[in-house]
């Protein structure tokens, strides 16, 4: 196994275990998540817009004309599965259920709302092209490889918070939100070592397509659920959490154009 293979697997596995990280910051500070649940939708919702825009978006647009259309395209993709296709699950189920109550009984205290999952498909996604965005960096230089994954790492952390607090909120079970993050934790290396090994098979445009609808998918869930979810948290809180979500994102993008 040659050093680059070595550095492949070192980036994706970092990238993991960073957002493996956020996902515990939440579990072990338990009785402060459960008082400022909002408050963390709030700032699930400024990482989710700030990556969305300022992050993903515009890398995809270097890499495929058509990505606005792409993010777009996932916008409406995912309200027609809100409103069609999930329609047993109705908003009243969802407003009673909060990363409160689900954190208190350590169950689902009501029927998981298929927007966790969602989330869960689109974290997963963007996870997955973070990982396509190491291996191809690696593939074109060392010194490409590494700052792509400095890009990566620096918002794998949020990304594990956003992504437990939401599938809490949404009313899935501790041990499944935390099964589901792994999983979406595991992509990351997962994407890096499969298309280090597969690189020269995938396009350009094609990977600027996936990014945009990677996009899509975080604009819509925090612009359609998580910030009117979010208006729970009165006062200065509330903003707060939302600025820092979005500053978070815009360190992170400032971090990976670095270069």
């Amino acid at each position: 196994m040659d050093n680059r293979w070595m550095d492949v697997l070192f980036a994706g596995g970092f990238a993991g275990a960073a957002t493996v990280l956020g996902m515990y910051l939440i579990l072990a500070r338990q009785k402060w998540s459960r008082r400022n649940s909002a408050n963390l939708l709030s700032y699930s919702a400024g990482v989710l817009l700030g990556v969305g825009f300022l992050h993903i978006l515009p890398e995809a647009q270097e890499l495929s004309a058509q990505a606005p259309y792409y993010c777009l395209l996932a916008f409406v993709l995912f309200y027609f599965m809100e409103h069609h296709l999930l329609i047993h699950a109705s908003h009243e189920e969802l407003h009673h259920t909060s990363l409160d109550e689900a954190a208190s009984h350590g169950e689902c205290c009501a029927k998981p709302h298929p927007l966790g999952l969602v989330a869960f498909f689109g974290l997963a996604l963007h996870s997955l092209i973070d990982g396509m965005i190491i291996g191809t960096g690696y593939e074109a230089s060392a010194e490409m490889g590494l700052l792509s994954s400095i890009g990566v790492i620096a918002h794998e952390v949020p990304e594990g918070i956003a992504m437990l607090s939401i599938l809490l909120h949404y009313g899935h079970s501790r041990q499944r939100a935390v099964a589901l993050t792994s999983i979406v934790a595991v992509a990351t290396p997962l994407g890096a070592v499969v298309t280090y090994a597969l690189v020269h098979h995938i396009s350009e445009q094609l990977l600027g397509n996936l990014m945009a609808l990677a996009a899509g998918s975080f604009i819509y869930i925090a612009a359609s659920d998580l910030i009117p979810e979010s208006h729970r948290a009165r006062g200065v809180r509330g903003t707060l959490a939302l600025i820092a979500g979005g500053l978070t994102a815009i360190l992170a993008g400032m971090v990976t154009h670095g270069h």
